[in-house]
């Protein structure tokens, strides 16, 4: 019986047994890939799998790592929670860990005891103790890893990590709302009918738990200044490593953010618009942001200037129509800007983006966010959030 059969088999099981596993996995798109360094992976709306590394696999084994990348879709690991820059080796790894904790015991999934962690943490807890542990390594196999072999901390004759393999695993891991919202439904769903299959009660909590996770553009905000400021950071031997001291590499980072924000203020803003903008831009320097660069916009950049600390009351003209361009052009041949956020309803023509640098829409309500994220999600590194209506004011 080739792979595939065998993965039919376990979902026509999964229909008979497992509802909520199936529903879940009918969301995705079964794909093969015989390149990956990994058996399963999951992520750009794909369940892909390497039939060379499974071949030989009892169905018991592939059972297990299917159900493990559809309990990784149920906790939205790979869409909702994903960290600007990623150290994806980290990633897969703290969702293993995740999955041990929270879900159900698997022989084949690290629980946080292996690596000395304390347990019953959240996802992003492991994740941040990991980051400084993982190395760094490009899925593709190509660049220098962040953490070399030689600094990472000694676990153990016995302790080996597949690195290649963890960085594959979450290669395609990126914000989707939509798919989010489809896994909601298939939660909540189960819910409803009570139809979870052998998904036990604990399990059953921490999935219910993932529901209560909303978009918060605060929690995008802290995300984007610590990807920005994560470019800077260089690994250096005249700093001790906070965690394992000097015998493993510390960091240091260049002393200031370059961050460009783009305001518009076309027709279509309103004046209670403009002010929940510069709140938020205000909040930046809360985050350790010295200063921003500020442009505001309409069909045109209108005004430039530099904010240096949080600021109540700002002049603004412009009120025209709307061409994103003018912005997304000045950012592209300013090289020393690491990141552009654009406050916007979104209502305009979609700009023509050459360079991969990272942008962060910030739409005027939930109405603006959904027209938008249309065409804001084929972007190449462009990530979008809203400002809640109980949030402004």
């Amino acid at each position: 019986m080739s792979v595939k059969e065998q993965i039919s088999h376990v979902v026509d099981n999964w229909f008979l047994y497992e509802p909520l596993l199936f529903n879940v996995y009918c969301t995705h798109k079964l794909e093969e890939n015989k390149e990956m360094k990994c058996p399963f992976r999951t992520g750009k709306r794909r369940i892909e799998y390497n039939p060379n590394l499974l071949k030989g696999c009892s169905e018991d084994d592939i059972a297990r790592g299917l159900k493990n990348e559809v309990t990784r879709i149920l906790l939205k690991h790979p869409y909702q929670r994903v960290p600007q820059n990623p150290n994806r080796t980290a990633l897969t790894t703290a969702s293993d860990v995740t999955i041990s904790e929270h879900c159900y015991s698997d022989a084949k999934l690290k629980d946080a005891a292996w690596y000395n962690f304390e347990s019953g943490l959240s996802y992003e807890e492991y994740y941040k103790k990991l980051y400084y542990i993982c190395p760094d390594i490009n899925p593709n196999g190509q660049g220098e890893e962040q953490f070399p072999m030689s600094t990472r901390p000694a676990l153990g004759e016995d302790q080996t990590w597949d690195y290649e393999s963890a960085a594959a695993a979450s290669e395609l891991w990126d914000e989707d709302e939509e798919m989010t919202d489809s896994v909601n439904q298939q939660i909540q769903k189960a819910q409803k009918t009570n139809q979870w299959g052998s998904v036990s009660g604990s399990f059953q909590e921490t999935i219910t738990a993932s529901l209560k996770i909303p978009m918060d553009y605060r929690r995008i905000l802290s995300q984007f200044r610590a990807s920005i400021i994560s470019q800077r950071r260089k690994l250096t031997r005249m700093k001790p490593n906070r965690r394992y001291g000097f015998e493993f590499m510390g960091s240091q980072f260049e002393p200031k953010t370059h961050l460009l924000v783009a305001v518009d203020v076309s027709g279509s803003i309103g004046s209670d618009d403009l002010v929940h903008f510069f709140s938020i831009i205000n909040r930046f320097f809360t985050y350790g942001v010295e200063a921003v660069q500020v442009l505001a916009f309409d069909t045109q950049i209108k005004q430039e200037f530099e904010l240096k600390k949080a600021t109540r009351n700002i002049q603004i003209t412009g009120r025209g129509g709307t061409d994103f361009q003018c912005a997304i052009d000045y950012y592209e041949n300013h090289p020393e800007y690491q990141g552009l956020i654009i406050f916007t309803d979104g209502y305009a023509c979609v700009p023509k983006i050459r360079l991969r640098k990272q942008i962060l829409w910030i739409l005027t309500g939930k109405q603006e966010y959904d027209d938008a994220y249309r065409w804001i999600k084929n972007l190449k590194l462009n990530k979008a959030t809203w400002i809640p209506s109980v949030n402004k004011g």
